[in-house]
């Protein structure tokens, strides 16, 4: 005979009320640490142990397979068998099998195909061929990415029709109605389809729709807080028969309004189910009270949220660590040093994370470990070098350093789309073998002999500005000459279309990596030498070792934990995020808000935070960042501040008050913003990591000033360069931004 009560004995006092509460509706707000799973599985326990349902009466719904297959097991194990006819899985997989038996209902047959993403793209780009449709400025991610949002929004094509305002333009509305029915011919169904097609069936047969009202005497819910609309209605009419639905979430743990999912939602739960039973899971098992301070203390400045207040019984824990760097190399230094303690402290690196809101930042860490030997993985993502983005551009530098690099050309040759087909790449590779010259050299010969058309034109065009840049490297800082080669190629603006196409604010990993790639250029004295550093580096990649260091960015560390979490990349701009709070407001700022709790709450023993003064993406000395606002929203008590390894430690207080001193409008606003940090003041408004300069205001004949080629003459404006006659270096080709006007 179940003993019941003894099973149910380990449970707090809030966890059991989560698991007894039977009768009506709840929601329950699960803390970071809190015991989610715990509940969620106690509860389908207590509902079959005291027999107030069977095993197919209960539908429960996950976000992951995984999240599906562990709960799956672990109430299988307490009951020492399978539970037959439990409906146990993702939303997808529960409408799949929903769909699977009334297909025909919304035009398909029962045996439809399930198409993912890159099936999507295909079908779209064929779309847009046969209707006409210009792909280079909005190619088929444009269009996808408003499917995908149309879909998560619950709005069918017809629904998008009728719209008496007409918010999208008449190609997205097109592709959208064409694709829908392009699916229904090829008997395909996307996971956006899977679960509107269950709610036009809920909708319009309500026999159906009866059928599974009756069935489910308890739903319950997972990770509620990521819901969508979409899915939040098909809840509703599935919920609208025995009206008793558990939902377990944590609202501020939303961090994922990129992929349609609405922190509205949970916030309107009671209006949405019509109850107004809230438990709140506080107790958390997972992290120091310490930790657990500074994560309650900065989310309650959001006003978006119920509110509660983590606490344990646990270890009162070391004070969170805040640290300063001038620069990311002295950042990678510095924690590289602190995991070298923990190693000798016997500390396994699978327990300790690197966690960064932008995954570009993986950058300097990586060059530092492989150069001491650390191993390390990339979790959710690629190494820095190995990103697709990384390769091209490294390409570009390479085939202007070198004209022989056949690789390097091979890469980069149609990328971005020249108009060059394979046929012709195949052409030249002949010419190539035969002469036994370069591929560059044999593009040349092809050149010649070629009839006129738009790829030769193209092909002409990227020889000649290939040698310009090779030309120029001996003449030009790498830096700017590199950040030349991909704006002059064409390679910024395609990741640019890219990211704006994507029609998402945090979809931007590309051209943070670009930015961070050109600013590790300032590391090294010229092109040639930052060229076999990567070489270098890309051979001392070793991934042999199963114990290693955990770099992921903050949302792929959502549901993880470590004994040691290291957050870098504290510093305003960067984290809380200037596109998130540019594109969505106050809610964009709330939303940051949650994902620095997020990182917080992944640690069990010390969470140490670090910013770098001098800007991430920019190659100026003199451009300094600001920490976070969340540092300053972090109980003081709770911290252990330290000073920049740049300072000297016992002066550098005394000499940023003596700066203050000075008068104040002489000092760069970068050095501003530190100073005032050190003086403890709060920064509530917005404002801008750069010193912006107006490049327009130069002209033909100004005299101007470099910081690396002293006092020259612009000879002439191109755009945003300038041909400059320095009096000791001679004509160099520089941006306008790095050169100064002088006055006389």
């Amino acid at each position: 005979m179940i003993n019941i009560e003894k099973n149910l004995g380990f449970l707090n006092n809030q966890q059991l009320l989560a698991v007894k509460k039977t009768k009506q509706s709840c929601l329950v707000l699960a803390g970071a640490g809190s015991g989610k799973t715990r509940v969620l599985t106690m509860r389908i326990y207590y509902i079959l142990a005291s027999k107030l349902a069977l095993p197919n009466q209960i539908l429960s719904v996950t976000f992951t397979n995984k999240a599906a297959n562990e709960m799956r097991s672990r109430v299988g194990d307490m009951f020492n068998r399978s539970l037959e006819g439990w409906w146990v899985g993702t939303f997808h997989s529960i409408c799949a099998k929903i769909l699977r038996s009334y297909a025909q209902e919304v035009g398909l047959k029962n045996d439809f195909v399930i198409i993912d993403k890159e099936d999507q793209i295909k079908l779209i780009k064929n779309i847009c061929e046969i209707e006409k449709i210009n792909t280079s400025e909005k190619n088929p991610n444009y269009f996808l990415s408003f499917i995908d949002r149309f879909k998560n929004e619950s709005l069918t094509a017809n629904d998008i029709n009728n719209m008496k305002e007409k918010k999208y333009e008449k190609n997205v509305i097109k592709i959208y109605n064409i694709y829908e029915k392009e699916l229904l011919r090829l008997n395909c169904c996307d996971f956006g389809n899977l679960i509107l097609h269950c709610i036009s069936i809920f909708r319009n047969n309500k026999n159906i729709l009866k059928r599974y009202q009756n069935q489910f005497k308890y739903i319950l819910v997972d990770e509620y807080q990521d819901i969508n609309f979409a899915q939040q209605k098909w809840l509703k009419y599935l919920y609208e028969g025995h009206k008793n639905i558990c939902c377990v979430g944590d609202d501020d743990q939303s961090i994922y309004s990129w992929r349609g999912a609405e922190v509205k939602n949970i916030l309107n739960f009671e209006k949405f189910f019509y109850t107004n039973t809230i438990i709140r899971l506080e107790q958390n098992y997972r992290s120091t009270k310490k930790i657990l301070n500074c994560a309650s203390h900065l989310i309650s400045h959001n006003k978006g949220r119920y509110g509660k207040k983590l606490w344990s019984e646990g270890n009162i824990g070391d004070k969170i660590e805040v640290k300063g760097h001038w620069e990311t190399k002295e950042e990678a230094q510095s924690i590289s040093s602190q995991i070298e303690l923990l190693i000798k402290d016997n500390i396994s690196l699978n327990e300790i994370a690197i966690l960064m809101r932008i995954a570009a930042h993986t950058r300097a860490l990586e060059e530092r470990f492989l150069n001491i030997g650390l191993p390390y993985r990339i979790v959710g993502g690629l190494r820095f070098y190995e990103r697709k983005e990384i390769k091209d551009a490294i390409a570009y530098l390479r085939i202007s350093n070198n004209l022989s690099d056949d690789l390097a050309l091979a890469r980069i040759i149609n990328v971005p789309r020249r108009g060059i087909g394979q046929i012709t790449i195949k052409k030249i590779s002949l010419i190539s073998r035969e002469k036994q010259i370069s591929m560059f050299d044999a593009t040349r010969e092809y050149l010649r002999s070629a009839k006129n058309s738009k790829g030769k034109i193209e092909i002409n065009d990227l020889i000649s500005k290939i040698l310009k840049w090779n030309k120029l490297k001996d003449d030009m800082n790498h830096i700017e000459l590199s950040e030349l080669i991909l704006e002059d190629s064409g390679y910024m603006k395609l990741v640019r279309n890219e990211n704006n196409q994507q029609n998402n604010i945090n979809n931007f990993d590309k051209l943070d990596n670009l930015y961070e790639f050109i600013n590790s250029l300032k590391e090294f004295q010229n092109l040639g030498s930052f060229l076999e550093h990567i070489s270098l580096v890309s051979e001392n990649e070793n991934s042999s070792k199963d114990n290693k260091i955990n770099l992921m960015t903050i949302h792929s560390a959502k549901g993880l934990e470590f004994d040691h979490v290291f957050l870098i990349g504290w510093e305003e701009g960067v984290f809380p995020s200037k596109r998130s709070i540019e594109e969505r407001g106050k809610e964009g700022l709330e939303e940051e808000r949650r994902l620095a709790y997020v990182a917080i709450t992944r640690a069990r023993k010390t969470v140490s935070i670090s910013f770098v003064n001098q800007n991430r993406y920019s190659y100026a000395s003199h451009d300094f960042n600001r920490p976070s606002r969340f540092i300053n929203e972090l109980p003081k008590e709770d911290l252990e501040i330290f000073n920049s390894e740049v300072y000297n430690q016992e002066s550098s207080f005394e000499e940023l008050n003596q700066i203050e001193e000075q008068d104040f409008d002489n000092i760069t606003p970068g050095k501003k913003r530190l100073i005032s940090y050190n003086n403890n003041k709060v920064f509530d408004e917005w404002d801008f990591n750069q010193d912006f300069e107006n490049t327009n205001l130069f002209n033909e004949g100004d005299k101007v000033l470099h910081k690396k080629f002293g006092n020259g003459n612009i000879l002439k404006i191109e755009g945003e360069t300038a041909q400059v006659q320095f009096d000791k270096f001679g004509t160099k080709m520089i941006f306008l931004r790095y050169i100064n006007k002088k006055f006389d």
